[in-house]
């Protein structure tokens, strides 16, 4: 928690100065004065707190507003507090800022889902976030306000289950939450605890922000990885879509270990086949996940939804399996999802030139002045679909009608299969059109 400070005599010299404008004598002996680069850049840009004297960390307040306040709360677990105090003394956003948030400050809370590590609730969070210190009032100032104002501030706690017993290691995948600056990530507002439980959650937004490939291109932006891209991990909400689960695929009370770091946790259709035989994780990886979310949301299947999720069927994912079903998918669209899950990662697009192809035939799609060829295919595709209105297959009407393996999992968990094949493509379309497909019953 030790950061570099100014000297009471360094501020004896410059509390006077006006820091936004500086005279070049001044100026010069500021440069003398502050060695450190990042206090520097603090004074100039901010100035001098009034209270600790110390270079604010934002325009918006002073890092010693939240340290003034460490004393007067704690989590009962004194990681948790570090790791919210170290969060707090570096937030420059309001997106950055951890808080430890009382229970009792969140009503109607309500079940929404429960995956392999966590149980996920909707509630009301009376407060909401902190936006800037009113300086006039000394205290916070907060808000409700995301892509609309809202009375009753709706967020989504997710439960970590085990998490009493949560390790360094696992805090640290939370922290990620307050160092990618995206509208399309959510934002982790701060940490709490059931009562009953004694489980944490974090409070996360429930709106939802805009594309998916977007959001995973700022966090690869970012270099990072998200580990554990797959459709439970987006937030869908009034059109506006967020990524989550960011880090969080392990159980919070797993104990880091060099073997622990060869296992891998996820949803077996999601994960990259390179994955499955013990690979590292990369941000390849994840984009192979995309692939299989984006045919996920073009045919409203789950993927292999008929089948068992075993061992076999991770042998057959590296042999070449993809999912298929006879759902008609506009040609440009499937050629790019095609190439997110080929079996060499090296093929797979970066996430920015995913999100951009993307993007260009959305707006081709909207612009009628332009190429018409992604209108096109999308009618032809909406003719070969209305087939199946009224078909056996998997399709009734405008409802998917489907029936799900009992052995098939949608929620992170441990895989554990050993000796897979080489990864590898399907060997042309004929083998992919009739030894990979669905039966759709």
């Amino acid at each position: 928690m030790k950061e570099f400070m100014l000297s009471g005599d360094v501020i004896k010299q410059i509390k006077d100065f006006k820091h936004r404008r500086l005279t070049n004598k001044q100026s010069l002996l500021i440069d003398k004065l502050i060695l450190n680069e990042e206090l520097k850049k603090r004074y100039k840009r901010n100035g001098l707190c009034k209270d600790c004297k110390q270079p604010k960390i934002t325009f918006a307040w002073c890092q010693c507003k939240f340290q003034q306040n460490f004393k007067n709360w704690t989590s009962g677990n004194n990681e948790i507090d570090k790791l919210i105090q170290k969060a707090q003394l570096k937030a420059n956003r309001y997106e950055k800022i951890l808080e430890w948030i009382e229970y009792d400050r969140f009503e109607n809370v309500e079940y929404l889902a429960k995956g392999g590590f966590g149980t996920i609730y909707k509630a009301i969070w009376k407060d909401g976030y902190i936006e800037e210190w009113d300086f006039e009032n000394n205290k916070w100032r907060r808000s409700k306000y995301w892509a609309e104002d809202y009375e009753n501030f709706p967020v989504v706690l997710k439960c970590l289950h085990n998490s009493q017993d949560v390790t360094v290691d696992f805090l640290r995948e939370i922290e990620l939450h307050t160092t990618i600056s995206s509208d399309k990530v959510t934002f982790c507002y701060g940490i709490t605890k059931d009562p009953e439980s004694n489980n944490f959650m974090m409070g996360e937004k429930l709106n939802s922000l805009q594309r998916i490939a977007n959001g995973l291109e700022d966090i690869h932006s970012q270099g990072l990885i998200h580990h554990n891209i797959h459709c439970g991990n987006i937030l869908n909400h009034d059109g506006y879509i967020r990524i989550t689960g960011l880090g969080l695929c392990r159980p919070a009370n797993v104990k880091s270990s060099q073997d622990e770091y060869k296992k891998v946790y996820g949803v077996l259709p999601y994960v990259a086949p390179e994955v499955l035989r013990v690979k590292e994780y990369t941000q390849e990886s994840d984009i192979y996940g995309f692939g299989i979310i984006a045919y996920e949301v073009c045919t409203g299947l789950p993927p292999y939804h008929d089948i068992a999720h075993d061992k076999i069927l991770a042998i057959s994912i590296c042999k070449g399996l993809r999912p298929k079903s006879d759902y008609k998918i506009p040609q440009l669209i499937l050629d790019i999802i095609k190439q997110c899950w080929d079996a060499d990662p090296l093929k797979r697009p970066k996430a920015k030139e995913l999100h951009n192809s993307l993007f260009e035939l959305y707006y081709s799609s909207k612009n009628y002045k332009s190429d018409q060829e992604i209108n096109k295919q999308i009618e032809e595709a909406d003719k070969i679909n209305e087939k199946f209105t009224s078909s056996s297959l998997p399709y009734n009407g405008t409802t998917l009608s489907y029936t799900t393996n009992p052995q098939a999992v949608y929620t992170s968990r441990l895989l554990i299969f050993k000796d897979l094949p080489e990864p590898k493509n399907a060997v042309d379309d004929k083998d992919d059109d009739n030894s990979f497909k669905y039966s759709g019953n």
